[in-house]
């Protein structure tokens, strides 16, 4: 199954099974592949690109690669960008705590206990993801998806199965809007990508600038100062890449559905009632965001 180069201690309140479980919702995701006791997933590492396996046992996270190779210099690398992926550095019986306060939800604690919030490590991926993701379904979304990046990025072949990475800034950036058109993203959407790629490929926006500006409001305005990105896909954004613990992606139409669905509000122009319910878990509104989804859905028995 490959080489064994890696491993990682699994935290307190970490289910493998539970990320595997939001990785696997059979929406196609070309990215990836999932199967009962790991994932498949190719990675670029300082121009290296590699297959990776990764399995769990009782207690750490085994990585194996399948294809390519790996210095000993980039293990440390790997290792965060795991890590990271999984939100693995974070004690979780905070949250928790607070979930047992509140009748209607304190079945998560148990129902999804070590659901991490599962990120996209790479910030061009995550904006893109996020405006590929705006006012449409997630089934369509992913469509998109997998045309964008079977058409723009580098592919890896391994064993009958392709593999691909997200296509690199500089060459989505050379992309027409007319030709992502014809891929079915609206016009609107096709600009909107081209400028983030652009704005990427010419360091205007990158993670690493995120990370050195001082505060999440100051994140938000580098974000929104590009067209197409508005509040939600900022936050959105911050949460899934930056691991940012207050962003609430206000409108989103799942996270409607489940305060609906918990009775947490009436209707979903209940702005008020909605930030009095999320200022009872400060610094957990995104993991709060990330269970109210998880809600919206049957626990898989896989």
């Amino acid at each position: 199954m490959g080489k064994r180069i890696l491993s990682i201690s699994i935290p307190p309140d970490f289910s493998f099974g539970e990320c595997l479980w939001f990785l696997d919702r059979d929406f196609d995701d070309c990215m990836l592949k999932v199967n009962r006791d790991g994932l498949s997933k190719a990675l670029l590492l300082n121009e290296s690109v590699v297959l990776l396996n990764i399995k769990a046992d009782a207690d750490q996270l085994l990585i194996s690669v399948l294809q390519g190779e790996l210095s000993v210099d980039e293990e440390p690398a790997l290792k965060k960008y795991i890590e990271d992926w999984f939100d693995m550095g974070l004690d979780l019986s905070p949250f928790y705590t607070l979930l047992a306060k509140d009748s209607r939800l304190a079945f998560m604690a148990n129902a999804y206990h070590g659901l991490r919030l599962v990120g996209i490590p790479d910030m061009f991926e995550a904006i893109c993801w996020a405006i590929i993701g705006q006012q449409i379904n997630l089934t369509f979304a992913y469509k998109l998806k997998r045309r964008l990046v079977e058409r723009y990025g580098r592919r890896l072949d391994h064993q009958g199965d392709a593999y691909y990475l997200f296509p690199d800034a500089a060459v989505l950036a050379e992309a027409s809007v007319e030709e992502l058109q014809g891929m079915q993203f609206s016009k609107s959407k096709a600009l909107y990508l081209t400028l983030i790629a652009g704005a990427f490929a010419s360091k205007q926006l990158s993670k690493q600038g995120l990370l050195q500006l001082p505060d999440l409001a100051s994140r938000q305005k580098a974000l929104m100062d590009i067209k197409g990105v508005g509040l939600w896909t900022a936050n959105y954004t911050l949460m899934k890449c930056l691991k940012e613990r207050t962003c609430i992606p206000f409108g989103d139409a799942g996270l409607l559905n489940a305060l609906l669905m918990h009775g947490i509000i009436a209707d979903k122009k209940q702005a008020l009632e909605i930030q009095n319910f999320f200022s009872a878990y400060p610094t957990w509104e995104s993991y709060l965001v990330f269970y109210l989804w998880r809600s919206l859905s049957k626990r898989s028995e896989a």
